[in-house]
C-alpha cells in the first residue's frame, strides 16, 4: 500500500468514526428527552435550544461525510 492509499484509507476510518459519534450523540439525546418526557417534565426552552443546536452540528458532521462518501464514489467510478 502506498503512503498515499494510507492516508486515504485513514481519512475513511476516521470519516466513520465521525459518523458513528454522530449517531452515538442522536440515540443519546433523543434517550434522554424520552426519559424526560416520560418523567412528566418538559425539557426547558434552553435544553431544547441547546439539543436544536447539537442537531444542526451533526447534520453539518453529516454533509461533510457524505461529501467525502460522494468523492471516493466519484473516484472509484
Amino acid at each position: 500500500m502506498t503512503d498515499d492509499e494510507r492516508r486515504e484509507v485513514r481519512r475513511l476510518i476516521e470519516a466513520h468514526e465521525r459518523t458513528l459519534a454522530v449517531c452515538r450523540a442522536c440515540a443519546e439525546t433523543t434517550r434522554d428527552l424520552a426519559f424526560e418526557v416520560r418523567r412528566g417534565s418538559t425539557p426547558t426552552p434552553e435544553a431544547l435550544e441547546q439539543t436544536a443546536a447539537e442537531a444542526e452540528r451533526v447534520l453539518a458532521d453529516l454533509g461533510r461525510v457524505e461529501m467525502v462518501i460522494a468523492e471516493m464514489k466519484a473516484a472509484l467510478w
